[in-house]
């Protein structure tokens, strides 16, 4: 025989199967919790567990598990985040420009407006292309309209999608958008925050600092982006921003040839010591975003991490929209983040 067990899920008592997937008990019991791949990859169903009895499954961080993964084993207290509800809107390819050598921002034009929490996904599919997800974020002058989203890809040669970029997909090219997804966004607090990004994972970065200099804007921020190729490094202009408005550490770094305002080095080499208090977004290589939460485990300190799956290019299996990451993304995002 089952044995049902009380919930308290955002404040609501339901009653669940012990043993359950916690993802379906809540689910079942009507409660809309976020998710998307259900696998334990993209992050966005994670909850925080307050009280009782929940088993992890290997996924706890914190206070905090997955519930796709997670088991009922008890009586237990959980809550997450409110968050946009995922919708699908249609779009186009309004402008198309290079950012660098190997980065594009992608415009899409949207049929209205559209919302997501800064450092967010969604799932694009380019009309007659395979769906990646991508992480929207702004202009280098901190610009983009409710009404467009603006994306940064890394083209890749062998890449299904980012190859055809300002080729089969030009201007006017039809868009279908799904989301937003994803827990790594941006939460106003009081510890100090932490953002480190590598290649496109610029993008979901890039959104988060710029909605906290203004939503908090007496918070203390440290910010360090890489690139293998300091040409690439892109987000110059908005570290100057950055850095202009307040931020005391922000630091460009390139691990490949040296270049004037460039440290040499990997992201990591050039954090300050973290603190248990520090709120820790890092988005970039699956080395990269591995050292960091190490960092983090090491303090304390509470990480979300930007973990950016490969997507299969026509050759090879390459990384997702935001350089070589894992989402989560790499040069072929794929999910939650991709770029091919």
């Amino acid at each position: 025989m089952t044995s049902q067990v009380p919930l308290v899920v955002n404040g609501k008592p339901i009653r669940v199967t012990r043993g359950e997937v916690l993802l379906e008990a809540v689910l079942g019991a009507g409660i809309a919790i976020p998710h998307d791949c259900s696998t334990g990859q993209c992050e966005t169903c994670r909850v925080r567990v307050y009280d009782g009895e929940i088993d992890a499954m290997g996924t706890q961080r914190g206070d905090t598990v997955l519930a796709c993964q997670a088991r009922v084993s008890g009586n237990a207290i959980i809550e997450f985040d409110a968050v946009p509800v995922p919708t699908k809107i249609a779009g186009r390819v309004s402008a198309i420009q290079p950012l660098s050598p190997d980065v594009l921002e992608v415009t899409v034009s949207l049929a209205r407006d559209f919302t997501y929490l800064p450092g967010q996904y969604v799932k694009c599919m380019f009309a007659g292309s395979p769906a990646r997800d991508y992480s929207p974020t702004l202009r280098s002058d901190g610009t983009a309209n409710s009404d467009e989203l603006i994306l940064q890809i890394r083209r890749i040669e062998t890449g299904v999608v980012s190859a055809q970029l300002g080729n089969r997909i030009a201007v006017g090219h039809k868009v279908s958008i799904h989301g937003p997804f994803g827990s790594a966004f941006h939460r106003p607090g009081e510890g100090r925050i932490v953002l480190v990004a590598a290649g496109t994972g610029w993008a979901p970065i890039w959104a988060i600092a710029r909605a906290s200099r203004y939503r908090e804007p007496r918070r203390e921020m440290v910010v360090v982006a890489g690139a293998r190729d300091p040409r690439n490094l892109y987000m110059r202009d908005a570290l100057a921003w950055l850095a202009g408005t307040g931020v005391g550490h922000v630091v460009a770094t390139a691990s490949g040839q040296v270049a004037e305002g460039v440290r040499a080095g990997r992201p990591t080499d050039h954090l300050p010591g973290l603190r248990d208090s520090d709120v820790v977004h890092v988005a970039g290589s699956p080395e990269m975003v591995a050292a960091v939460e190490q960092l983090c485990r090491e303090a304390g300190a509470t990480c979300h991490a930007d973990a950016f799956v490969a997507s299969p290019t026509r050759q090879s299996f390459k990384d997702k929209v935001f350089g070589l990451f894992f989402r989560g993304g790499s040069a072929e995002p794929s999910s939650p983040s991709a770029s091919s």
